[in-house]
């Protein structure tokens, strides 16, 4: 009796150690992965740090960080004031519509946006890239300020005891190599960087004394894009795209950046569009067979209102016998506001693919790409009147015969596919794309859609949710709008294909919760409950979840090593 006590008080000293040892392992393993990532990243930026530093000696990131944080308070103020005369010289065309048309759907709906006592906690720099088209920078910037609404039609005061609102947002900073740091101001400061006078842009955004088109990112940074922290992810410039290397042998300066600012540009002309209920904005850079189409199909009586564009990406450029193609991805949202109807407003995750088309054989201007809402014969800006040529030199803006214009605007899913009951398989499609769904939005509605599928939404599940947010520091209220959006209807975020591909999902959701070392508790639930919706066996979750992590882990000693 004695001997066996004994034995059994062995085995549970055993277990203990083991466990123990289990514990002391998964501990490093997280350590490793988490420094591995971050070193990772850092082996990275230095690399593309060194790139800029070998052409441009002078280049120093805190000085640098500076203007950035001067050019931010510039920006907002602008965007106070609705007027952003002052920061016109260092942000793109498409920053510059995207104000624009934002100060417009403001007046429609009677109300002022103001930010008051605005303060930066933090600024930092997160990623740096340089290739043979443009440098670019990506901050990220933590502020806080009381932000105000008033009514304009009423002329109502502001309130007293407005709370401080904190917000995280990555603004994206690019310029063409070989542009030197200057030890004088430039155009955040209002100096021009080319001549040194004080800039009072004329109509073409040409300095007035030497005539120099400084919003062109030939001569300082400008301001290319503006990402909110929930829909936040490095893209590399050098990510592959379909087609672009093919491309580039006969267009050597084609490249992402431009192209996604143009979109950015026609984009926000089609909300204006849609604001107004008449083609007008769109004009200049939509080819007229869309013209007709949005004339007949698209004008409803709806427009958009709190609009956030968030991931634009280029999928794949084609050669044609006429018009080349490009295919570029845009996932937004925006509340609905119906004009005539007796509707509620009601917010929406949307995803679009849009076509763009131009002649074959014409090339790009690296030096104009920015300036795409200027004509690319003369220089003259394209107004906001309907005017579908040039009023200076009488160059038509929407044949494609100098740059891309708009040919489709196509939302990806018209419906919520029900996909209760489907059959899946794990095994992982080496042919798959799963990239396109890693941005946190995206994974998030798709979570939505897979888990309430049915219309039920289990309290369970909703709570495993709320916690997953809260690890990944996305805002409840990003979660409470997909759900709004999910039982409206209004929840288009994903493609058919994207949410039934249950291995890509399942590998994304694995890699995110890794993020920090190791799968939690409650993520694992999450996962299992996931996996329930296409059969797969907790089983193969934890096997997945092994094999991510021991990959995860020699990649981080790998990088450790070095």
């Amino acid at each position: 009796m004695l001997y066996l006590e004994v034995l059994i008080a062995f085995l549970f000293f055993l277990y203990g150690v083991y466990q123990t040892n289990n514990i002391i392992v998964r501990r490093k393993m997280a350590s490793t992965i988490v420094r591995g990532i971050k070193k990772q990243n850092e082996n990275k930026q230095s690399i593309q740090y060194d790139k800029i530093k070998k052409h441009d000696p002078y280049f120093h990131i805190p000085t640098i960080t500076a203007r950035i944080e001067q050019a931010f308070y510039i920006i907002k103020q602008g965007w106070s004031e609705h007027d952003m005369t002052a920061a016109r010289a260092f942000i793109s065309d498409g920053i510059y519509q995207r104000y624009a048309i934002q100060f417009n759907i403001q007046d429609a709906q009677r109300r002022h946006h103001r930010l008051d006592n605005l303060l930066i906690h933090h600024t930092e720099l997160v990623g740096i890239e340089a290739d043979k088209h443009f440098e670019t920078m990506h901050f990220k910037i933590s502020s806080r300020a009381k932000h105000h609404i008033e009514n304009t039609q009423t002329n109502t005061p502001a309130q007293s005891l407005i709370p401080f609102t904190n917000k995280t947002e990555y603004w994206t900073y690019i310029r063409l190599p070989g542009v030197k740091t200057r030890s004088k101001p430039g155009l955040i400061e209002g100096i021009c960087p080319n001549c040194g006078a004080t800039l009072m842009l004329n109509k073409f955004e040409q300095c007035q004394q030497c005539m120099s088109l400084v919003t062109s990112g030939e001569y300082d940074w400008i301001l290319a894009k503006i990402t909110q922290e929930e829909e936040w992810r490095f893209q590399n410039a050098k990510r592959q795209v379909k087609g672009v290397a093919e491309y580039q042998v006969v267009d050597p300066m084609f490249n992402l950046p431009i192209i996604e600012d143009r979109v950015s540009v026609i984009f926000w002309r089609l909300q204006q569009a849609w604001l107004a209920q008449n083609t007008d904005a769109i004009q200049s850079v939509a080819h007229p067979d869309y013209i007709n189409h949005f004339t007949q199909k698209e004008l409803s009586h709806y427009y958009f209102d709190n609009i956030e564009l968030g991931l634009c990406e280029v999928n794949k450029v084609e050669f044609g016998d006429e018009f080349d193609h490009l295919l570029i991805l845009v996932k937004w949202k925006g509340t609905k506001i119906f004009l005539s109807e007796n509707k509620q407003p009601v917010t929406g995750y949307y995803a679009h693919y849009l076509t763009l088309i131009r002649k074959t054989g014409i090339t790009s201007d690296i030096k104009k790409g920015l300036h795409s809402l200027h004509c690319f014969s003369c220089g003259a800006p394209q107004s906001d009147s309907d005017k579908a040529s040039c009023e200076y030199c009488f160059t038509p803006f929407n044949h494609g015969d100098l740059n891309w214009v708009l040919k489709d605007f196509t939302p990806r899913i018209n419906h919520i596919m029900n996909i209760q009951g489907n059959q899946f398989e794990i095994a992982p499609a080496p042919e798959k794309i799963t990239e396109k769904i890693f941005d946190p939005i995206s994974l998030l509605s798709g979570l939505v859609l897979i888990l309430f599928a049915d219309g039920k939404v289990d309290p369970k599940e909703l709570a495993l949710l709320n916690d997953f947010i809260k690890q990944r520091r996305i805002p409840q209220h990003i979660l409470n709008d997909i759900l709004l959006a999910q039982k409206s209807g209004e929840l288009t975020m994903l493609a058919p294909e994207e949410i039934l591909d249950a291995s890509a999902w399942l590998t994304k959701m694995i890699e995110m919760c890794l993020i920090d070392g190791q799968v939690s508790t409650k993520e694992r639930q999450l996962l299992i409950h996931f996996g329930k919706r296409f059969n797969i066996l907790p089983i193969d979750i934890d096997l997945r979840i092994k094999q991510i992590r021991n990959k995860l882990y020699r990649e981080g000693k790998l990088a450790l090593s070095i």
